[in-house]
């Protein structure tokens, strides 16, 4: 029981992450909104950032435009990331 209740919250997270990224236009308020869901930058460059929730086992890959915005984006599980193992990480189109 306590598994299938930490999978809908993930879930749940994932999908409210996602449509955060759909509808701001700008790295810099997504950024914000990551870390007020407690997310953590593994990464921050100007080209790509990855920001992950480990106690969700959750990530947020980004590839940054030079004007500031976004480019694609993906938003997956660590278990998501284990199983393409030996494939490229895709993006969503934004």
């Amino acid at each position: 029981m306590l598994g299938e209740i930490e999978t809908l919250q993930q879930r749940a997270v994932m999908v409210e992450i996602e449509e955060m990224i759909q509808s701001t236009p700008d790295y810099a308020d997504i950024r914000e909104v990551l870390r007020s869901l407690n997310f953590i930058p593994e990464q921050d460059d100007a080209d790509v950032a990855i920001w992950v929730h480990p106690d969700l086992r959750i990530f947020v890959l980004l590839q940054i435009n030079l004007g500031g915005g976004y480019a694609g984006y993906r938003v997956a599980t660590y278990e998501d990331l284990e199983c393409r193992e030996g494939e490229s990480a895709g993006y969503n189109a934004r």
